[in-house]
């Protein structure tokens, strides 16, 4: 089980530590069930490939473009809320992200921590919405961006 996935835009993206993903991608869904549009068919699409990604680390999160100008602008607010309820702690305690409901069958995984601080994972949200709205800073050259690991963004040496 790879411990990296890998976050798209179109031709652009970035790797996100598993776990920081996961966690996120929690957290997303959760603002999207309180949004009062889970129902509209593009995010309870968008939801059910959430949930995947989130607990199976074999996936990537890949934003397709297809979405229109309203879906998109709903996508941002809800990342947004999803960084402000992760703001919102410091950390969130190992036993209470595995006991998360995210997808039948599985549950998220800590890889051994003890708690998971919340910082990088906001970190990770907002490189989100900077490579959707094609802010995302370039990486030094041969370099990709690696988000969500315990000590921040990382760069990882890269080909591609």
């Amino acid at each position: 089980m790879s411990k990296t996935q890998f976050v798209g835009f179109g031709e652009e993206g970035f790797w996100a530590y598993d776990v920081a993903l996961g966690i996120f991608l929690k957290h997303l869904i959760d603002a999207a069930d309180a949004s009062g549009q889970a129902d509209a068919p593009w995010l309870s699409e968008a939801v059910s490939s959430w949930r995947v990604t989130a607990c199976i680390s074999d996936y990537g999160l890949t934003l397709t473009a297809d979405w229109s100008t309203a879906q998109w602008k709903t996508f941002l607010i809800l990342v947004e809320e999803a960084c402000a309820r992760l703001a919102a702690r410091e950390s969130i305690p190992a036993g209470e992200i595995v006991d998360w409901q995210i997808l039948e069958g599985t549950c998220l995984h800590t890889r051994g921590a003890p708690e998971v601080h919340t910082a990088p994972i906001v970190e990770l949200g907002q490189a989100i919405i900077a490579l959707v709205s094609g802010r995302l800073q370039a990486a030094p050259k041969g370099k990709i961006w690696l988000y969500g690991t315990p000590s921040g963004r990382e760069t990882l040496g890269w080909e591609g």
